[in-house]
């Protein structure tokens, strides 16, 4: 279950704070770099992060995307120790 609510929390998308470079036709000369907002997805722990030039802009994507495995764990452990405290509580409150 926390690994399924992990995966599915890539669909919670935020913008920023990171810059990254989508492409060098900007400013006066066109040659300066663009930057913007990086996309990245997951939550609580955005584990998901668009790459610029090898991806769709703007959609995530596990097959193009870059995928930080270490923030993936995180969240998984986080729904998981969520979901024991959940069961703790509940099946404690039942007993009584």
């Amino acid at each position: 279950m926390a690994i399924a609510l992990a995966l599915f929390s890539v669909f919670v998308e935020r913008t920023g704070p990171q810059l990254v470079q989508y492409g060098n036709l900007c400013g006066v000369t066109a040659l300066e770099p663009r930057y913007q907002l990086a996309l990245k997805g997951g939550f609580p722990v955005a584990y998901l992060f668009d790459a610029p030039g090898v991806s769709v802009e703007g959609q995530l994507s596990f097959g193009e995307d870059n995928l930080f495995v270490g923030a993936l764990i995180a969240d998984v452990a986080m729904y998981f120790a969520t979901s024991m405290l959940a069961i703790f509580v509940v099946s404690h409150c039942w007993s009584s």
